[in-house]
């Protein structure tokens, strides 16, 4: 059973990175930064994707793990023929898994606890 804590840390953690992404993207329009940020939200949820089905055998994160591993390696080609418009599919796709994260830390939460998960 995935406890409520890491559910927790990992949707915190990936609010924190998209709104300063969507604040970059916004008030600062520096796509430098953008782009860093962006890697490092999916880096976050390619990190949590792969624990999640290694440690806690949760197999409805293989899919994401296969569509974004296919996006990463052909974003080197995408940015040679249509330039910076090549991230907009990775931003879909890390806003496609943090929707994804926010239900299942719904679902997490909503169970009942048994005592020994307490400590």
């Amino acid at each position: 059973m995935i406890p409520r804590s890491r559910m927790k840390i990992d949707l915190v953690g990936q609010a924190i990175l998209l709104i300063g992404l969507i604040l970059n993207l916004a008030v600062i329009t520096n796509f430098q930064w953008a782009k860093y940020l962006l890697i490092f939200l999916v880096l976050w949820q390619i990190s949590s994707a792969v624990h999640l089905y290694l440690v806690y055998r949760y197999t409805a994160k293989l899919g994401y793990l296969m569509i974004s591993s296919v996006t990463i390696l052909s974003l080197f080609i995408w940015i040679q023929i249509i330039g910076i418009w090549a991230y907009l599919p990775v931003l879909g796709i890390a806003l496609w898994y943090f929707l994804q994260t926010l239900n299942d830390t719904l679902v997490v939460i909503s169970r009942p606890r048994y005592f020994w998960d307490l400590f």
